[in-house]
């Protein structure tokens, strides 16, 4: 009689790597500049939005979201109530950094043209966050099926009382 399913039952932390690195990489694509109005010094960031005098405001819950998905990660190798947390997160923070990017566009004014955007001095922030947004989707996905298959063959090869 093995012990292994035992044991690796009553690990506490079970980090989804995957997971983790996504949310890295999300938070630093959101912390970068994603553009420059009229190449000013100031450029519409996650950073910039957090370090303003008035605190933010709203623009932080997409840290909130970011720290959720980091939780999510550190139990989703086990918990299938974790890898659902780690969807959630990410869909937040997708929807959350979506409006924070769109109100940046809209400080921008209305354009008599497409062509004024553009003309923007992008940053590399914007494809860098979606980078990590889809890789977050997609690792929770990952470890939802995973649990799924996991507790699957645990029931499986359980001895019947």
């Amino acid at each position: 009689m093995s012990t292994t399913p035992q044991t690796s039952s009553l690990r506490l932390v079970a980090v989804d790597t995957g997971m983790l690195v996504a949310t890295l990489v999300t938070l630093i694509g959101y912390l970068m500049p994603w553009f420059k109005r009229n190449r000013a010094v100031w450029s519409f960031s996650g950073w910039e939005y957090a370090s303003l005098s008035s605190g933010g405001g709203w623009t932080l819950i997409t840290f909130a979201w970011l720290l959720l998905a980091a939780g999510a990660a550190l139990w989703a190798g086990r918990s299938v109530v974790a890898a659902m947390t780690g969807m959630v997160a990410a869909v937040g923070t997708l929807v959350n950094a979506l409006a924070v990017v769109a109100a940046s566009f809209a400080m921008l004014g209305e354009q008599s043209s497409l062509n004024a955007v553009a003309e923007r001095s992008f940053g590399v922030g914007l494809p860098i966050m979606a980078a990590g947004i889809g890789l977050l989707l997609a690792t929770s996905c990952r470890a939802i099926v995973r649990c799924h298959l996991t507790e699957a063959a645990e029931d499986r090869y359980e001895p019947s009382a």
